[in-house]
């Protein structure tokens, strides 16, 4: 059987909405922490991903998330991120687990073959490699299962808090004395032009109801209230392979950037910046909603001021007193060093098989199958190539498996353990 893209994808959002691994659209009010998804049916539970909301003046959002990945705890919440019990800042990296600021959201990404992003407010989800199939429990429900989750048994996920922070959350009323409106809003929307690429791609009417319950359970008569879902719809269109285009305006669910950042609902996540100007062009990762740069303009990571354009962007280098020597005879032109052929050190460096530092320190992440030349003398005195294979615990992460050192007529190989 072919395994569905959208299927190996759970997500909450907004008025404590699910969409589950099988696709079932259900909402589930609490402020109890409950297992999101977790590895079961094994003698060993490779992840273990729990969640509590909270509501506040009628806002709901996530309080925490907890996530055993493999043997080390990460738990997130709204001012902090701790790694088995430490406070750590992003980007975050160990023992095969990324952690890392994209746009508006917080990415975890593992070796194991498990992506979660979190927009630090309202909506989570998860995406598992479909070697999970069969092997999944909680709200999330089966991986290879469209048909469960039945509400009679998502009590069965209750994971009592130590803090005893949990309040029942009165059950929402079904009843709508102007449904016919509140759908003509949310079809209207929905339908609209700014979803023309995502008609095919998900579930176009379970959104549709969804929007329509938020509207009919809303506890003002403002039309904000349809906001989290459509922007869920926008979302998953994206992960889908779609290109939602702006449907939010001044007067309805309207969105800020800081500095002179602009919102769009499909941006690269790989952002451009004045120390790594063509990030972009090496990005395979589909796009997300947040705040970018206007075009002709990159971030200016090095002075942290918003937006410039490229001439505008200033240089840096660490401290290495070796490297300053280098560039004391250099100029810095649109973000760039432009130097004198000096005798300078560099280091370029791979990390978790695909994370790539470059000999003037430009980042970026790449993904192949195959044997690459990392770095050679242009005249053949030497060359290193890097031999990138799958993982064997994903489909979707690499791993450096060999490293080759050519030099003169010597050959040596290195192996290594792969993951």
């Amino acid at each position: 059987m072919e395994f569905n893209h959208v299927h190996q994808f759970c997500s909450t959002w907004g008025n404590y909405h699910f969409k589950t691994f099988g696709g079932k659209f259900f909402q589930f009010p609490f402020t109890c922490n409950y297992i999101f998804a977790s590895h079961c049916k094994t003698s060993y539970e490779v992840f273990n991903i729990q969640l509590q909301r909270e509501e506040v003046d009628g806002v709901v959002s996530i309080r925490r998330v907890v996530m055993k990945l493999d043997g080390l705890v990460v738990e997130l919440a709204s001012s902090s991120i701790t790694v088995d019990g430490n406070g750590v800042t992003m980007p975050f990296k160990k023992a095969g687990i990324s952690i890392g600021s994209v746009s508006s959201y917080v990415k975890i990404e593992t070796s194991l073959g498990l992506i979660a992003m979190w927009n630090q407010q309202d909506s989570f989800w998860v995406e598992l490699d479909s070697r999970f199939q069969n092997q999944t429990c909680g709200l999330c429900g089966d991986l290879g299962d469209i048909y469960v989750n039945d509400d009679s048994v998502q009590s069965e996920f209750e994971v009592k808090d130590p803090s005893g922070s949990c309040e029942s959350v009165s059950s929402q009323s079904t009843t709508c004395t102007n449904e016919d409106s509140q759908t003509s809003l949310c079809t209207d929307l929905i339908y609209g032009p700014a979803f023309n690429s995502c008609r095919n791609l998900i579930s176009t009417d379970a959104f549709i109801k969804a929007c329509v319950k938020d509207l009919c359970s809303c506890k003002s008569n403002s039309t904000e209230c349809l906001c989290w879902t459509v922007s869920e719809y926008s979302r998953q269109c994206a992960h889908a392979g779609g290109e939602p285009q702006r449907w939010e305006n001044q007067h309805l669910c309207e969105k800020t950037c800081p500095d002179n950042m602009v919102y769009k609902e499909c941006g690269s996540p790989c952002t451009d910046t004045c120390s790594n100007q063509q990030r972009s062009q090496m990005c395979d990762e589909h796009c997300i909603d947040g705040c970018f740069c206007p075009a002709g303009t990159v971030f200016d990571d090095m002075s942290q001021t918003g937006c410039v354009p490229l001439d505008q962007c200033s240089c840096s280098h660490n401290d290495s007193s070796n490297l300053t020597a280098c560039l004391s005879a250099s100029t810095c032109f649109k973000g760039v060093w432009s130097c004198e052929d000096l005798s300078c050190p560099g280091v370029c460096s791979i990390l978790g098989g695909s994370h790539i530092s470059t000999f003037d320190d430009k980042a970026y992440t790449f993904h192949g199958d195959c044997s690459y030349v990392l770095s050679k003398e242009t005249n053949g005195y030497f060359t290193i190539l890097g031999d990138l294979i799958k993982c064997k615990n994903s489909e979707k992460s690499t791993c450096l498996s060999s490293v080759t050192l050519k030099h003169l007529n010597h050959t040596v190989k290195l192996f290594t353990k792969i993951a």
